[in-house]
């Protein structure tokens, strides 16, 4: 008789419960953004991202990387003022506490993007790095400047 294999158990039951872990996290991570096109002569560009953790545990972003052979990097920075100037710094995790929402924008939290041409009207594919070894990629639109003056204007414009 033989004996059954427990590498292959212990193999298959981690795939199984790190596929359930990553459907988790789909599951409670509401996520929404853009990019902004990268500016005539300029190095590099930004992405901003809406992260709601609609779970009962807390995540952590470790890292955003460029899926499919994209070239470039991204980094997760912030801006602080510092002596009255703003400063960019990297940053080396987010925390998402369950429940909560944490909101990228310009002149604070954003993701800064190297090495890629950002064209309006394009997507910018990401995948979303996570302490726990888990990932979830997406898909986020690249606007123009005049389609992000649009949109702040159709936000605000009856606002008084």
């Amino acid at each position: 008789m033989k004996k059954p294999n427990v590498f292959v158990w212990i193999l298959l039951s981690s795939s199984l419960l790190y596929t359930l872990g990553a459907l988790a996290l789909t599951q409670s991570l509401m996520i929404e953004g853009y990019a902004r096109e990268t500016p005539p002569g300029a190095p590099m560009s930004a992405a901003y991202l809406s992260l709601h953790n609609t779970g009962k545990q807390p995540l952590q972003l470790t890292a955003v990387e460029l899926p499919g052979g994209v070239e470039g990097a991204v980094n997760l920075h912030t801006t602080e003022r510092e002596r009255g100037v703003n400063r960019m710094r990297p940053l080396e995790k987010l925390s998402i506490a369950a429940g909560e929402k944490l909101q990228m924008m310009p002149g604070g939290i954003h993701l800064m993007i190297h090495g890629v041409r950002l064209q309006a009207g394009d997507t910018l594919p990401l995948r979303l790095l996570f302490d726990d070894g888990s990932s979830l990629e997406v898909v986020v639109p690249i606007m123009g400047r005049d389609g992000l003056e649009k949109e702040h204007h159709h936000h605000h414009g009856g606002a008084g």
